[in-house]
C-alpha cells in the first residue's frame, strides 16, 4: 500500500527525547498511511535502541536507518531519497507532533493534491508551561467565517482551510509563514528537482524554507497545530552559544541559498522571489551582527566578515549594496584594523538578543535601524544639510519647515484608538486642535468629526490596510497628514507629508543607559518611541503647542479589545502575547518624552478615562473643555 506521508526525523544523541517524538506519531487508523523514517545520524548513545523497540512493534510505519554522521541536511537528504510517502515532512527529534492533528493531516491529504502544505504550530518553552500558538496568516475557519472576522485583501476572496489554492496568485502572502515548522512538501516536487540540503552544517532549515519555493505551484492550508516546537532545550541551534561557534555553519547555508536564488531567479514567480529576497536581505545583516557579537578571535573573525561580505558581493550585487553599513565600509576601508572597535554597540544588542530570545520582541527586525538602512542614509544626509544650515536645498526639508511653530502657546489634544475612548469623546473635541493616530480612522464612519491633524507609524500592518482600502470620508484629516516614510496610502489629497522615522530608541543602549531620543527637528526626522502617541507628541511641540492632552491611551492590554473599534487583526496580536511587553516599552517613551517637552516649555497631560498610563498629570476632560483656550 502506498505510504501518504512519510514522516523523516533526524536524530543524532536524543535518547532522552525521541520516545516522546515517537510517541506522537502512533496515530491508531492511520499507521497504514503514515511512514516514520529514524535516521540515526552516528548517535553514540541509546537513539537507535529506542526507537528499534518501535520499529518491533509497527514495522510497517517505523525504520530505523543508521549511517555514519553528516549532520541534520545529511539525514533529510537521506529521508528523501528513502521516503515512500507521498509527503515529505521532517520533524526534529527533540520536538514532536499533536496526534489528533497528525490524523487529521492525513485525512485531508488523502482527498487533496498538492505541492506544499502549510499546518499551524506552537512554540513550546521547556522550562515554562508558557506556550505561543503560531497561526497560518490570511486563511479562515468556518467559524470565523460565521463570525465575520474573515478580512480579505481588495479583489481576494475569503480563503477556508482544508482547500487547494494557487500559490502565486491566491494564498501568497508577504508574511514570514513560510517556515520549517509550517511546511510539508510534496515527496516527488524534492527529488524531480534534485533538492538536496547542505550537510555536515547546522541551519539547513533556511535552505528547506527557501529553495522548494521555485517549484511550489499549489498549496493546502490546515487548520491543525500539527508541530509542536521545543525551546530552551541546552545545546539547540538557536542558543547563543551555538550562534557564536557555528557562525561557520550559517555562513554556508546562506551563500548557497543566496546561490540558489541569484542562480535560479527565473523559475520563482515575482512574488515569491520577492519575498524570498526580503529573506535573504534579513539573512545576511543577521550574519553580519554574529560576527560582530563574536568578541574572541578578532583577527580571525574580521577576516571572514571582509570575505562574507565579498561573497554577497560576488553572488548578489544589489543584495551587497542594500545591507552593507557604515562599519562595513570602515572595515574595508581599514582592511580590517578598527574591527576591535565596532563591535561594541552590536555586542550589546547580540547579548540583549540572546538574553530575549524567547520572549515574543516587538522591537526585533520590524524596527531596527538595520530594517530600513536606506532610510537611516536618508536621515544623515538631512542632518548633514540641517548642521550647514543648507535644508533649503532638499524639498522635502522646505516642506515640513512650514509647520515649525505655526501654533505657537496653544493647545492640542492627541485622540489615541484606545478601547476608554468613545465617539462622543471625538465629538466633543470639534472646536479643539486634535492630531489623530493609526486607527482613529475606523471611526470615521460613526461621526462627522475629523481630526485637524492624522499621524501614521504602523506602515507593516494598519499602514497596509490604508495602501489596500481608502479611508472613509476620502480625507485623513481637515488640514495635513503626517505618514511614515514608507507609507503609500490609497487616499490622497495633497495634504500629505511624509516623514523620515528613526529607529535608533530600538538600539538595545537605549536599556542600558536609559538615553531614549526625540526629534528637535522633524524636517530630519522623527525617533520611533515605541508609539504612534510618541510621534504625534514629537510633532506636536514641533508645531509649537504649549499644552498636550491625551485622550485614549489607555496602556492597558488585560481587556478583550485593544481598540475601541477594531482594527484588523487585533485579535491575532492579543493570541501572540506581545502586546504586554509593547505596553512596557510605550511607558518607557512617555516617560523619556515628559521631560524633553518640559525643557521646551509644553506641559502633557492625560485625560483618558481609566487606564494604566500615570506618566503624565491626571486631569479631566470635561474640566479641560470647560476653560477657555490657551487660558
Amino acid at each position: 500500500m502506498e505510504k501518504i506521508l512519510s514522516v523523516v526525523i533526524p536524530a543524532y544523541n536524543m535518547q532522552d527525547y525521541i520516545a516522546q517524538t515517537l510517541d506522537s506519531l502512533i496515530c491508531d487508523e492511520y499507521m497504514n498511511d503514515l511512514e516514520v523514517l529514524i535516521i540515526d545520524d552516528g548517535s553514540k548513545d541509546d537513539t537507535a535502541k529506542v526507537a528499534r523497540k518501535y520499529e518491533e512493534q509497527y514495522p510497517n510505519t517505523f525504520k530505523v536507518i543508521c549511517k555514519e554522521n553528516g549532520g541534520h541536511g545529511s539525514a533529510l537528504n537521506k529521508g528523501i531519497e528513502l521516503a515512500s510517502g507521498k509527503y515529505y515532512r521532517p520533524l526534529d527529534a527533540d520536538d514532536w507532533f499533536d496526534t489528533e492533528s497528525l490524523k487529521a493531516m492525513i485525512k485531508d491529504l488523502k482527498t487533496h493534491d498538492a505541492d506544499m502544505v502549510l499546518t499551524n504550530f506552537v512554540k513550546v518553552f521547556e522550562n515554562s508551561d508558557k506556550q505561543i500558538k503560531i497561526r497560518i496568516k490570511n486563511v479562515w475557519n468556518r467559524k470565523e467565517i460565521d463570525e465575520k472576522k474573515a478580512n480579505p485583501k481588495p479583489g481576494r476572496k475569503v480563503l477556508i482551510y482544508g482547500q487547494v489554492y494557487d500559490f502565486e496568485t491566491e494564498l501568497f502572502d508577504f508574511s514570514n509563514q513560510y517556515l520549517f515548522h509550517h511546511i510539508t512538501y510534496r515527496t516527488a516536487l524534492l527529488r524531480e528537482h534534485d533538492i538536496r540540503f547542505s550537510e555536515r552544517v547546522s541551519y539547513d532549515d533556511i535552505e528547506y524554507d527557501t529553495m522548494p519555493m521555485a517549484y511550489v505551484k499549489t498549496v493546502l492550508p490546515i487548520d491543525r497545530y500539527l508541530y509542536q516546537y521545543r525551546l530552551g532545550r541546552e545545546g539547540q541551534s538557536v542558543d547563543a552559544s551555538v550562534f557564536a561557534r557555528k557562525h561557520k555553519d550559517r555562513r554556508v547555508v546562506v551563500e548557497r541559498t543566496l546561490r540558489f536564488c541569484a542562480e535560479h531567479k527565473d523559475e520563482f514567480s515575482p512574488n515569491i522571489y520577492e519575498h524570498i529576497k526580503e529573506e535573504n536581505r534579513y539573512r545576511v545583516i543577521r550574519q553580519y551582527d554574529i560576527y560582530y557579537g563574536i568578541c574572541k578571535r578578532s583577527r580571525e573573525i574580521k577576516k571572514e566578515i571582509i570575505s562574507f561580505a565579498n561573497s554577497v558581493k560576488e553572488i548578489d550585487p544589489t543584495l551587497y549594496e542594500e545591507t552593507r553599513s557604515r562599519r562595513i565600509d570602515l572595515l574595508f576601508k581599514s582592511k580590517g584594523l578598527l574591527y576591535p572597535f565596532l563591535t561594541s554597540k552590536t555586542i550589546r544588542k547580540i547579548v540583549h538578543w540572546y538574553q530575549t530570545k524567547d520572549m515574543p520582541d516587538t522591537t526585533k527586525k520590524t524596527w531596527s535601524v538595520e530594517s530600513d538602512l536606506p532610510m537611516h542614509r536618508k536621515i544623515r544626509n538631512r542632518r548633514i544639510l540641517s548642521f550647514l544650515h543648507l535644508s533649503w536645498l532638499n524639498k522635502d526639508m522646505r516642506w515640513i519647515k512650514r509647520f515649525k511653530n505655526i501654533h505657537k502657546g496653544e493647545r492640542v489634544f492627541i485622540t489615541c484608538p484606545g478601547p476608554s475612548l468613545t465617539i462622543k469623546d471625538l465629538e466633543l473635541l470639534e472646536n479643539e486642535y486634535t492630531i489623530g493616530v493609526n486607527s482613529i480612522t475606523k471611526a470615521y464612519e460613526h461621526t462627522k468629526w475629523r481630526p485637524t491633524y492624522y499621524a501614521l507609524i504602523d506602515f507593516r500592518s494598519f499602514g497596509k490596510e490604508l495602501h489596500d482600502h481608502p479611508v472613509y470620508g476620502g480625507t485623513f484629516a481637515k488640514r495635513e497628514s503626517f505618514f511614515h516614510y514608507r507609507c503609500d496610502p490609497k487616499t490622497k489629497n495633497g495634504r500629505e507629508t511624509y516623514l523620515l522615522i528613526n529607529y535608533k530608541n530600538h538600539q538595545p543602549s537605549w536599556l542600558e543607559k536609559g538615553k531614549i531620543k526625540y526629534s528637535k527637528d522633524m524636517s530630519v526626522c522623527v525617533y520611533e518611541g515605541f508609539t504612534v502617541t510618541n510621534m504625534a507628541i514629537q510633532i506636536a511641540l514641533y508645531m509649537g503647542f504649549k499644552e498636550i492632552y491625551i485622550i485614549g491611551a489607555d496602556c492597558d492590554y488585560s481587556q478583550p479589545k485593544i481598540h475601541f473599534i477594531e482594527a484588523p487583526g487585533d485579535q491575532q496580536k492579543i493570541k501572540e502575547g506581545w502586546l504586554p511587553q509593547a505596553s512596557a516599552l510605550a511607558i518607557e517613551g512617555y516617560k523619556a518624552i515628559r521631560p524633553f517637552a518640559y525643557k521646551k516649555r509644553c506641559e502633557i497631560y492625560n485625560v483618558t478615562r481609566g487606564g494604566k498610563l500615570e506618566v503624565f498629570y491626571r486631569d479631566n476632560l470635561e474640566r479641560v473643555l470647560a476653560e477657555k483656550r490657551g487660558k
